[in-house]
């Protein structure tokens, strides 16, 4: 919705400038202003699927109670998810994964693994390639029909969440989602885990974590263990409670997806 409120105020501007250059006699470089401005726009906010500016996405919970959600993105990895599963049922608590398709191909029994401790498991596009924002809407519905396949194939259950990769929105993506009916998640916590000090990491994330948030963490990354194992007792000591993505929204309105 609010890229087709941008459209429609940039399309007016640029049909009142062409008025005032045949009536004024002003130069044509006066129509390169609201384009340049639709440019910054459209490129700033592709990168922040919090802004719900291509489509509606969840990235926070209700702010009533005391639960937060840990996501993890990119995996499975056939070493470092294991590791993450054991803390989390260490200090019992649950999570969602975001998966891509490839490496759940490659690694089913991790995928199996997730399922059957109990945690939530969402979509992250088959691929994750470095240009997979440059997609059309049938290539993103392959891409996403492609990994909800793998993961029925092992859990009998067709996900119901999709993450952007990169986090990255855009309107060729908002038309595929509108086809897949999925939930578009997003996060209001990121943790900048693939930093080298996990102390910093931590302190982040107990920072900005409040009651309903949403925190993007990656489970392919080896300093993901020190980090989870140091921020799951931190936040337990805050009073936290541990829910799937599933648990956090269940109360949450939802809109459809625009675009």
């Amino acid at each position: 919705m609010k890229f087709q409120i941008l459209n429609s105020v940039v399309l007016v501007t640029i049909l009142i400038l062409l008025g005032c250059m045949a009536k004024y006699d002003l130069s044509g470089t006066y129509i390169l202003f609201p384009l340049i401005l639709w440019v910054v726009i459209v490129s700033v906010s592709s990168f922040h699927v919090q802004w719900n500016f291509f489509l509606n996405a969840v990235s926070k919970g209700s702010s009533t109670e005391n639960k937060i959600a840990l996501t993890f993105d990119d995996g499975p990895h056939p070493n470092y998810t294991s590791c993450v599963l054991d803390l989390l049922e260490k200090h019992g608590a649950k999570a969602t994964f975001f998966c891509i398709g490839k490496k759940l191909k490659k690694h089913p029994e991790v995928l199996q693994e997730i399922h059957l401790k109990g945690h939530s498991i969402g979509n992250h596009s088959f691929s994750h390639a470095y240009f997979i924002d440059f997609s059309e809407k049938n290539k993103w519905i392959r891409e996403i029909n492609r990994t909800d396949k793998e993961i029925e194939r092992v859990t009998d259950k067709k996900p119901r969440f999709f993450r952007p990769p990169f986090g990255v929105t855009t309107p060729h993506l908002a038309k595929a989602i509108r086809k897949t009916g999925h939930t578009v998640v997003g996060w209001n916590v990121r943790s900048f885990d693939s930093l080298k000090n996990p102390h910093q990491v931590v302190e982040k994330v107990l920072n900005e974590t409040k009651p309903g948030s949403i925190i993007l963490l990656h489970d392919h990354l080896p300093g993901i263990i020190p980090i989870l194992e140091e921020l799951l007792s931190k936040l337990r000591s805050r009073n936290f409670t541990f829910v799937t993505i599933d648990e956090l929204i269940v109360s949450e309105p939802h809109e459809s997806n625009q675009v």
